[in-house]
């Protein structure tokens, strides 16, 4: 085999890779990273690499590392890999030494570790200067700098470690005076989210889409704890540049034109309804804003009461048209909230039975029954909303024919659907009871004989309690008459269920 210098002389290029790699991997502000570098150094200075063979054919490097035990490292020079026999991945302490080892012929090793650690050198530089804005946000892009691996958009468990870690590395620098530590966490906080953010949108489409969700609802819960301590805490002419700064940043980041901007939107919102709080404030970053939505134009219609006039919107953004409503409903901007209503009803099945999951349709059924029920609608509009809810809309739709007094109807609905007993008695069984008892009894013969079915004696004693609702329905309207000759036809048919003809004569219902 050629000397180890005339090979690093000839694969100088390669080598040259490996150290821009390593460079781009590790960063010398996280410990592990650190401390491996530092130990492969050592490693490298005290003579614990030799270099066993090299195979030409195939450019693979063979070298044994002299540590507590000796381990065998491989590396390839056609493909830039690095095996190495310990368990340690991606990268070791190792596989660094015989690259350290190599370099070390062409190039200074000293002087790499130096410019290595010089990132670290220049952002305890930034702490010693004046604090400002500009320096908090350099410092904390400055953790993000590295960019992030693909895999972590395919898995969230990767994601988040990643995440929680350069999070942790920015908040390491918060400072030290107690007036200064929420508005540098809000910056962290924010900074680091749209560092991330287009992993964390690429993360939404793959499998775990519900964890990347998840974790993005944690987020801004967060920061919406971190806004509502901002707003109510002191603040100093000094921090008066670090929220106009901050505003900046927030602006900047809703004026990207991406498929993502519900989410962003969502964000956006946190600051504009928890931290900047003044009309003069909200007008004049409404005139700021460049081109902006028309969901943004709403929203701060809404918030400064200006009357909208919203003649159509587009289906797939009827979830935020859905938040706009809720945030009138809040402000009780009575004209925003219908007109928003209105250019979202000709939408609602689509929403709720393409846009969303399954368990989030009862929520949200509710949410828009909540909505629609304090804006003026005629019965058609109300029938033709009911219908769009499809049988997620029973509650509601139950609850309307009971106000209007449709009890026939509300009976009819529940025989179309076959509801349950539970879920009649939900959608107020009683009070259809009390108002019209006629129309119950049909339902009352269903959820008996169902019991009936079960062909034992505690389904037969939950029969027997059926039919004494039954019975007093009949009373009340005067059917006595029809009842005895009921109760009569279901002892005879069912004459050899002798358990069934005990719980009758004990629940008196002869």
């Amino acid at each position: 085999m050629a000397t180890v210098q005339s090979l690093a002389k000839r694969f100088e290029d390669t080598i040259h890779n490996y150290m821009a790699a390593i460079d781009k991997s590790l960063l010398p502000t996280r410990a592990l990273d650190e401390e491996m570098v530092r130990k492969a150094v050592f490693l490298v200075r005290h003579d614990g690499v030799q270099i066993q063979s090299f195979n030409e054919e195939r450019l693979l490097l063979e070298a044994i590392v002299k540590d507590a035990h000796s381990v065998k490292v491989i590396l390839n020079f056609d493909k830039l890999t690095a095996i190495c026999a310990c368990p340690q991945e991606p990268m070791c302490r190792h596989r660094l030494a015989v690259i350290f080892a190599l370099y070390q012929k062409i190039g200074s090793l000293s002087e790499w570790v130096a410019t290595w650690r010089e990132p670290e050198s220049k952002q305890m530089a930034l702490l010693s200067e004046k604090r400002s804005p500009e320096q908090w946000t350099k410092l904390i892009r400055s953790i993000w700098r590295d960019a992030i691996p693909d895999y972590t958009t395919r898995n969230y468990f990767y994601y988040e470690q990643m995440y929680e870690g350069r999070l942790k590395n920015a908040l390491s620098y918060v400072p030290l005076e107690r007036e200064w530590k929420v508005l540098y966490r809000t910056y962290a906080h924010f900074i680091s989210l749209t560092e991330v953010w287009s992993t964390f949108i690429s993360g939404t489409q793959e499998v775990h889409h519900s964890f990347f969700k998840t974790w993005f609802d944690d987020e801004l819960h967060e920061l919406r704890d971190l806004l509502g301590q901002l707003r109510v805490q002191h603040r100093t002419f000094e921090a008066d540049a670090f929220f106009e700064h901050l505003k900046v940043l927030v602006r900047e980041f809703i004026e990207v034109k991406d498929s993502s901007f519900s989410q962003r939107f969502s964000l956006y919102q946190l600051f504009w309804t928890n931290l900047y709080t003044t009309s003069r404030l909200r007008e004049n970053e409404l005139v700021a804003l460049k081109n902006p939505d028309e969901r943004l134009r709403t929203f701060f219609n809404i918030l400064l009461k200006n009357d909208l006039d919203i003649k159509k919107i587009s289906p797939n953004e009827t979830h935020d048209w859905v938040a706009l409503a809720v945030l009138a409903e809040d402000e009780n901007h009575l004209q925003a909230l219908t007109n928003v209503l209105l250019a979202i009803k000709p939408h609602v099945k689509t929403f709720l039975f393409e846009g969303l999951y399954t368990q989030y349709r009862h929520q949200y059924v509710r949410t828009l029954s909540r909505l629609f029920s304090q804006i003026e609608l005629s019965e058609l509009d109300w029938e033709d909303l009911f219908k769009q809810f499809g049988h997620y809309g029973l509650p509601a739709y139950s609850a309307y024919l009971i106000e209007k007094q449709m009890y026939k109807q509300w009976a009819e609905l529940h025989h179309l659907h076959n509801s349950p007993l539970y879920f009649a008695e939900e959608c107020g069984l009683k009070e259809v009871q009390n108002a019209a008892p006629d129309y119950v009894l049909p339902l009352f013969h269903r959820y008996a004989l169902s019991y009936l079915e079960e062909r034992n004696r505690p389904s037969y004693k939950q029969a027997v309690r059926i039919w004494k609702k039954m019975k007093a329905a009949c009373k009340k309207s005067g059917q006595m008459e029809f009842w005895t000759a009921y109760i009569t036809e279901i002892r005879t048919q069912n004459k050899r269920l002798r358990a069934l003809q005990e719980e009758i004569e004990k629940g008196n219902l002869i």
